[in-house]
């Protein structure tokens, strides 16, 4: 959809998408002002982002990779980005069949509550008061990411894995707790041990013994966050930051590994979240409060590293899976971007605390769970007794839950960012663009 703004002297902002050479004509609306041939030049990876206060219309070419440029073009603004009105035009693909999900506790739908993990607290009020009125094994007060995706695609949410009642069919293969790498590998790096051996590797063996010699032709997989329980488990241990920074090449091929797996069993279709900004999150924020620096934006800088490397590794991946594999479509979501333009502009999404979490009994358990990585008797031998189990009333007002995980509410302004905003998801458009735009 192509939209004209009527501005009258106000600042505009324009996002350049990458790999755009413009020529940009300005006009002040009625004073017929003009500038011309101004030149922005754009190779990077990143948007340009042009502020201007006239009315402005950019005539823009793309570059190509023989370095020549393409015929002209008119960039229109619409929600302060930029719709290439000759872009590659997508259909809608759906029904996906079936779609598929990997990751940890920000995408488990019941899984781990399944499982002989201890303190499955997500099996527990008040998780699940808001959406679903009791607990369902979501670690949020409600629905999680991948819910409102399947929301916005028409489909019922995926059941877990261990609940499914046919193969090949819909399921979630994501367990709360889960790792990249097992136990033997996180001793060995990081000197720490998981409370699940759910590692990746298992979801994987899940995936191939429900789906192996089906047509995945038509899947659509959703691959949630990997790894950061990895630097969780590190980083609650206290463990030296060289020790919690080698974990990241560990957990990235694992990740790399798993993506080749998956399309090498046919799947054309790839949804790839990227790492929160785990120096945000509540349980950082108090484990080393006044002793890490914070950044600009309030967030423990030294996890902040941790967290931002990530997703630059992440991102070359991407890059090289995808060069390898042109028939295959796979889009990033931008986790950290789209929690920090939340945390910048609480107000707009109907947040009154972002630092905070709701349950607050959730930073007790999750530091009863780590007790056997810091010197503490085992968790499996602490039962979690005087732990506060009441939350505030008014979830929807915050963006942490339980001091590592995030509110329904939170969780479902993420996934509307990156269905609709290019700020947040690359490439956009994309194949999920008109499965979802309702």
């Amino acid at each position: 959809m192509v939209v004209h703004l009527n501005v009258l002297s106000v600042s505009i902002e324009y996002t350049i998408p990458r790999n755009y050479r413009c020529a940009l004509t300005v006009s002040e609306h009625g004073g017929g002002r003009r500038l011309t041939n101004t030149q922005i030049s754009h190779k990077v990876s990143d948007p340009y982002t042009l502020n201007s206060r006239y009315e402005s219309f950019p005539i823009c070419s793309l570059i190509t990779r023989s370095g020549h440029t393409s015929s002209a073009r008119t960039l229109y603004t619409t929600s302060k980005y930029l719709i290439d009105s000759a872009a590659p035009s997508f259909e809608c693909s759906a029904p996906f069949a079936p779609v598929l999900a990997f990751g940890d506790s920000t995408t488990d739908t019941g899984n781990q509550i399944h499982t002989n993990t201890p303190f499955a607290t997500a099996a527990s009020p008040p998780y699940g008061m808001t959406f679903f009125h009791e607990p369902t094994g979501r670690y949020s007060d409600g629905r999680v990411m991948l819910d409102f995706l399947c929301t916005a695609l028409k489909i019922d949410f995926l059941p877990p894995h261990l609940t499914r009642s046919s193969q090949c069919a819909n399921e979630n293969f994501a367990v709360a707790g889960a790792t990249a790498n097992n136990n033997a590998e996180l001793q060995s790096i990081a000197n720490v041990t998981s409370l699940t051996d759910d590692t990746l590797e298992v979801q994987l063996s899940w995936f191939k013994n429900d789906l192996q010699g089906h047509d995945l032709s038509k899947a659509l997989v959703y691959f949630g966050e990997v790894g950061g329980n990895d630097y969780n488990y590190a980083l609650g241990a206290m463990r030296p930051a060289n020790e919690v920074q080698a974990l990241l090449p560990a957990v990235v091929e694992k990740i790399h590994n798993a993506l080749e797996t998956i399309l090498e069993s046919g799947v054309k279709k790839v949804v790839v979240q990227g790492q929160f900004p785990m120096g945000c999150i509540a349980i950082y924020l108090k484990l080393f409060n006044n002793t890490q620096q914070l950044d600009s934006n309030g967030c423990v800088s030294s996890v902040m590293e941790i967290s931002n490397e990530h997703n630059r590794m992440l991102r070359d991946v991407i890059g090289h899976v995808q060069k390898i594999h042109p028939d295959v479509d796979i889009i990033f979501f931008d986790t950290t971007e789209a929690y920090l333009h939340i945390l910048r502009n609480p107000s707009i999404y109907n947040f009154n605390n972002v630092r905070d979490p709701c349950y607050t009994g959730g930073l007790e358990l999750l530091a009863l769970a780590n007790a056997g990585n810091t010197g503490g008797a085992a968790a499996a031998l602490l039962p979690p007794h005087n732990i506060n189990m009441t939350s505030c009333t008014n979830p929807e007002n915050y963006i942490g839950w339980d001091g590592i995980h995030l509110t329904d509410a939170m969780y479902g302004a993420m996934m509307k960012l990156f269905l609709t905003d290019a700020r947040f998801t690359s490439p956009f458009p994309n194949f999920l663009t008109p499965c979802t735009n309702h």
